[in-house]
């Protein structure tokens, strides 16, 4: 059976397993290794960071709560830090580092005076709002998936790019690579003992191709601190409900390291890259968010979150279906990944009308009941939801459709057909 991929103007949707899987698979790793893998098939808007002391200092991180919330197309961040200043009282020239956008199509213009995809930004101290100002710094690299930025920090100055010089530069170089970073930076006043700071911020999702949305979040950064630790960490993520992501184990070593924070699932889940196989977990989440604590943390990878068109996990069964159909495939797939609802998967995708057979069409339309954790009766319906990955029973569910979306009424009307 054929097939032709239909684009979004804005991002790529979640779609069917029905492609081959070669090329599927290579549509999916394009940022799942590093940070840095970006293709021109995808738009990096911003990502999220630690605060990070730009003179030395001997002040010491003991406690730091970030949470990461996703609201529609873009993350809100909110950061409670606890410092201890071991000496009396300090003025500390204290930054925030962001990596400038790519492949966004901005006008150099609008690249001035701040980040075009960080709003929001706010920071206090000891319960007083503080100000900031914002250096547009060389660009860093990357070195062994962890960004380096460049010395822009020198005798009491910033080395301070202008915008003629970034429209210059852009002349001679790939127009999406913006030979920019921004550093937002404040005066601090540490009293002695324990201070703290609360700190804000909102950036946009980027995405990529095979991808609906990815974040980075760079923790490393918090090793710059005296301790070169935090003492006490906690990282709070709330993707929304009925959703499935995974994060790349970095800074972790397995599923139980995570807590859910109402009705989900964690499981490992290993990937393919251009070169290697990655591991990290897959989280199914049906209502609520995750945590992750650790005391004397000392942060050795950053956080990566993605949510594919395809949960690539469990690649060796993938690679046995060359002897299925195509709707044989999808419901195959349906029993270790995780959907949104969207009738167009069907209508965009197959030039012929697919053939599924009653018991598939049946399986296809009560998706939205089992994303729900609804307890079927039908003892076919049962034994399938219950033997994929990502099933949780949910007994509170009585199998109506009140809270669906427009999208899951939609799907049960289509398949109900």
């Amino acid at each position: 059976m054929n097939f032709r991929r239909k684009e979004n103007n804005h991002h790529y949707k979640n779609r069917f397993p029905s492609r081959m899987i070669k090329k599927a698979t290579i549509l999916l790793i394009f940022c799942l290794s590093a940070i840095c893998s970006y293709s021109n098939d995808g738009v990096f808007y911003a990502e999220g960071n630690q605060l990070i002391p730009i003179t030395e200092t001997d002040i010491s991180i003991k406690k730091e709560v970030l949470t990461i919330n996703r609201v529609g197309d873009h993350l809100e961040v909110t950061v409670y830090y606890e410092f201890f200043n071991p000496v009396g009282e300090k003025e500390l020239l204290v930054g925030f580092e962001a990596k400038s956008p790519y492949n966004s199509g901005l006008d150099p213009i609008k690249l001035f005076p701040k980040h075009p995809h960080i709003n929001n930004f706010k920071v206090a101290m000891n319960g007083e709002p503080l100000t900031y100002e914002i250096a547009h710094v060389e660009d860093g690299h990357y070195v062994n998936e962890k960004y380096v930025f460049s010395k822009y920090y020198s005798n009491g100055h910033f080395t301070d790019w202008t915008s003629q010089q970034i429209k210059d530069t852009l002349a001679a170089r790939d127009y999406s690579n913006i030979p920019i970073d921004y550093v937002y930076h404040f005066k601090a006043k540490f009293r002695p003992g324990l201070n703290i700071i609360y700190h804000t911020y909102e950036y946009d999702l980027s995405f990529v191709i095979g991808e609906e949305f990815y974040f980075p979040y760079v923790l490393t950064a918090a090793n710059r601190w005296a301790n070169h630790q935090i003492d006490d960490f906690t990282l709070n993520i709330n993707i929304g409900d009925h959703e499935s992501f995974r994060i790349k184990q970095t800074f972790f070593e397995n599923p139980t390291d995570w807590t859910i924070n109402g009705l989900g699932m964690a499981t490992n889940c290993d990937w393919q890259t251009w070169d290697s196989v990655a591991t990290g977990t897959i989280f199914h989440i049906q209502q609520g968010g995750i945590s992750f604590h650790k005391e004397h943390f000392h942060p050795n990878g950053e956080l990566h979150v993605a949510k594919d068109e395809l949960i690539q996990c469990m690649w060796s069964d993938w690679k046995n279906e060359q002897n299925l159909s195509e709707e044989e495939k999808l419901i195959k797939g349906i029993k270790n990944q995780y959907y949104s609802l969207d009738t167009t998967y069907i209508t965009g995708y197959f030039e012929e009308p697919p053939q599924f057979t009653p018991e598939q069409r049946r399986i296809l339309k009560n998706l939205p009941f089992a994303y729900r954790g609804y307890i079927f009766k039908n003892k076919e319906l049962k034994k399938f939801f219950e033997s994929t990955k990502w099933y949780i029973r949910n007994k509170k569910n009585k199998g109506k459709m009140e809270g669906f979306t427009e999208k899951e009424k939609a799907w049960v009307e289509f398949w109900s057909k």
